[in-house]
């Protein structure tokens, strides 16, 4: 019975149109995604995420460059090493800014990538709604 059925469709519908259909839909979909923004082909100013006075963003980059890892380093010491005990972080006496900052680059980097991995996971299941969304057929308006 089925093919008597798939046989009346293939005799309404030539195998051009069915092609011509398939290419241009295809077409379609290339065209859209090509109009998505890609997560790795966002533009990036770092002027919009560093705070200074306008003309003076290279030395406040300077800056953060230098205070924010010795920072870091600073409070990671005193929160896991010394396990937030003011007499136990005195004993350490590391006084060596460069040991400091080295360990606060550090956490900073993982904070980045780990921040960055999870803004892609965002990305990607937004982009996964929206094409969710556009497959799900349109419900009726009046409910019949």
């Amino acid at each position: 019975m089925d093919n008597k059925i798939d046989k009346k469709i293939s005799t309404l519908i030539s195998d051009t149109a069915r092609d011509s259909a398939k290419v241009y839909q295809s077409a379609n979909i290339k065209a859209r995604r090509q109009q998505e923004d890609d997560f790795f082909n966002q533009s990036l100013d770092y002027r919009d995420f560093v705070f200074s006075p306008e003309g003076y963003e290279g030395i406040m980059v300077a800056i953060y460059i230098a205070v924010i890892p010795y920072l870091a380093g600073l409070l990671f010491l005193y929160l896991f090493v010394a396990r937030a005990h003011y007499e136990y972080f005195l004993v350490f006496n590391i006084t060596s800014y460069a040991v400091i900052w080295a360990i606060g680059y550090e956490v900073c980097a993982v904070s980045l990538l780990v921040g960055i991995f999870l803004m892609w996971l965002k990305h990607i299941n937004t982009r996964w709604n929206k094409e969710q969304s556009r497959k799900k057929p349109p419900r009726d308006r009046y409910g019949f």
